[in-house]
């Protein structure tokens, strides 16, 4: 990485009096004056605060690439949640996830913007830093969140197109949907099983819930009261996965800078540490 170049930054790290001590490492005073080999005074090297701001960096260096995981896993977390939720009945009539009411057109602004948007910037920013595995895995999630939105704008006429709300045809056609969205989450899975249990019980819980969703949409047309309890069961398991990842996503700004607090991942010993 690049590292800090010029002095801009030096005129404007200053302390409350306008300056900082630095220890004397000889004398274990603060001195704000060295003496360099000619005999001329100059001020010593500014030392940063012990615990950076959140809002500020200190010293701040060039081409430095900050980690984009955790804006990815908190941006599909609180998306995940919030679905979850409403596809388990809350707050709908009868909380029942397929009746009349939709049960999330009120999260469409969430799923465009955070779900959709921060998520596939976050896959985009994983490629800088020379992730595959989390390119690939937040920019088809944020990919997801942003094609389930179209489902939700009624002016599209895609459930128009299938003869109107509940039809066998539509249903299938979003239960086809959610199956294969199991198959790559399925992939994902076995993809992380050298990360860390917080990643695998992400992707573990999202396989549950794309299925039982899926399954939900398959029955609902010939078992619509079975279908309703498959459909609160996947929205559960949709839950619980966004609590994984909000704890997954929270570990990552757990920062020895900011924080004392630790979320352990949950490593997983491999091979060549196993012995």
């Amino acid at each position: 990485m690049a590292e800090n170049q010029g002095s801009s930054f030096e005129d404007h790290r200053q302390g409350l009096n306008g300056e900082f001590n630095t220890p004397d490492p000889v004398e274990g005073k603060d001195r704000h004056m060295q003496a360099d080999g000619a005999g001329h005074h100059a001020r010593a090297p500014a030392v940063p605060r012990q615990g950076a701001m959140v809002s500020q960096v200190l010293q701040p260096q060039y081409m430095k690439l900050a980690n984009p995981g955790p804006l990815g896993l908190l941006s599909f977390a609180i998306t995940t949640f919030v679905v979850g939720l409403y596809e388990c009945g809350a707050g709908l009539p009868n909380e029942n996830p397929e009746g009349s009411v939709g049960p999330t057109q009120a999260a469409f602004g969430l799923i465009t913007f955070m779900g959709g948007t921060a998520q596939f910037i976050a896959g985009i920013m994983e490629f800088r830093v020379g992730n595959t595995f989390g390119t690939t895995v937040h920019c088809s999630y944020g990919a997801f969140w942003l094609s389930y939105a179209m489902y939700l704008l009624p002016y599209l006429g895609i459930q128009a197109a299938y003869g109107g709300d509940k039809t066998r045809a539509y249903t299938f056609a979003i239960g086809i949907y959610l199956i294969l969205w199991c198959f790559l989450t399925l992939l994902f899975l076995l993809a992380a099983l050298r990360t860390n249990v917080a990643i695998i019980s992400v992707f573990f819980f999202l396989v549950l819930a794309y299925l039982f969703l899926s399954i939900a949409n398959f029955i609902a047309t010939e078992h619509a009261t079975a279908s309703v309890r498959v459909n609160k069961a996947g929205g559960a398991f949709a839950v619980i996965c966004a609590f994984c990842a909000f704890y997954a996503g929270s570990s990552g700004l757990m920062l020895p800078e900011t924080t004392w607090v630790r979320f352990p991942l949950g490593e997983i010993p491999g091979p060549e540490t196993a012995a």
